[in-house]
């Protein structure tokens, strides 16, 4: 008599961002996307984040309670947006009929160093926990941005890390590709939110997305690119509505050419300070807190800019002795085949005028035969 060796193998693994779960509706409709696929015969990690605002919104009652919050307090609550988001989805999933198994964020099979005053960095996987749970069910639902510190608790991978844990899993489990869902479905030459006539870029390369993240586009996490490259992942770009169509895609293929996009970053944080020696110590300081940062070249001046926002880089700045002022101006990016000039705009208003024009430019000039 011969024996059928069942594969619980997973074959995708899928990243739902905050915007994916907006309202009830939008969990019921997420399910209904897996259901299908989970009939079509694929065994699926689904990575999932926190509903709108909600980390945000643990951090401002943290704050609350106690203005001065050190960062390890923090990063106890935190992660549990995206922890309730997991188990959120669960819920829509089994009322589809799919069965699917919720792993916390210490059983993600992802493991760090399990730092505690800033965000944690991977360290390794351990397949275990994930193999187990595929011989349960064809999904296995986790919380994204969580790893085991090694102690058996929940490290945070910080703000917007889900992207990194659903390339780092992918990588891990050797598969080709890591789909990830959002409003937007791709990667466009300005944010479409802010610049109507923006235009999605169907192939761009891992370090077109890097560059693009690092100066405040709201893109993909640039560790999660960084980790898609070394593992050759392939990043399928898809919209998390509707029929879920694809948009870019983002692999290795591109290396070398250059994007061209406009970077208004309305969420930057401009910090003027005496000398460069001052500038100095806060491009370090902040540099260890794990967030990005760039320096224009203004004459004159010594900036330091914190690209992205949510960071409190006041506080940042105090404890470690140094007096820079926060200004009220905002960045604007400008990339020319992949080559970055940095603008400084006075206010946030004039970043977005500022950001229009230079948009218009790069489209007449792509509309000119070469």
């Amino acid at each position: 008599m011969s024996s059928t060796t069942i594969d619980h193998r997973p074959t995708g693994v899928l990243k739902f961002g905050g915007s994916s779960f907006a309202s009830a509706a939008h969990y019921r409709d997420v399910a209904a996307h897996i259901s299908a696929r989970v009939e079509a015969g694929e065994r699926l990690v689904v990575v999932v984040s926190g509903m709108p605002g909600a980390t945000e919104g643990l951090r401002e009652i943290a704050r609350s309670i106690d203005p001065g919050v050190s960062v390890e307090a923090l990063h106890g609550v935190l992660p549990l947006a995206d922890t309730i988001g997991a188990g959120l989805l669960r819920i829509a999933l089994r009322s589809k009929g799919v069965d699917a198994v919720m792993l916390h964020g210490d059983r993600t099979g992802l493991r760090s160093d399990g730092t505690r005053h800033k965000a944690a960095t991977l360290t390794g996987f351990d397949p275990g926990p994930l193999q187990e749970a595929f011989t349960r069910a064809p999904v296995v639902v986790l919380p994204g941005g969580q790893a085991d510190d090694g102690g058996g608790t929940p490290a945070w991978l910080g703000k917007n890390s889900s992207d990194l844990s659903a390339t780092a899993l992918a990588g891990a489990l050797g598969l080709k590709t890591c789909e990830i869902y959002s409003d937007v479905n791709g990667v466009y030459d300005a944010d479409p939110r802010l610049v109507p006539e923006a235009r999605r870029i169907p192939a761009l390369s891992y370090e077109d997305v890097v560059l693009l993240g690092r100066h405040g586009a709201k893109v993909l996490h640039p560790e999660a690119v960084r980790t898609a490259q070394r593992h050759s992942v392939q990043i399928v770009c898809r919209l998390n509505t509707g029929e879920f169509e694809a948009g870019s895609v983002i692999d290795g293929v591109g290396d070398g050419i250059g994007v061209d996009a406009v970077i208004i970053d309305a969420r930057s944080v401009v910090a003027e300070f005496g000398t460069s020696s001052e500038a100095e110590l806060a491009l370090a300081a902040l540099e260890s807190a794990g967030v990005s940062v760039s320096v224009p070249d203004w004459p004159g001046r010594h900036l330091v800019v914190v690209n992205g926002g949510f960071f409190d880089v006041r506080r940042c700045l105090d404890e470690n002795g140094l007096t820079g002022e926060i200004t009220e101006e905002r960045m604007v990016t400008e990339v020319r085949s992949g080559h970055p000039v940095l603008h400084v705009a006075p206010t946030e208003a004039s970043a977005l005028d500022w950001g229009h024009r230079l948009h218009a430019d790069l489209r007449d000039r792509a509309s000119v035969p070469a």
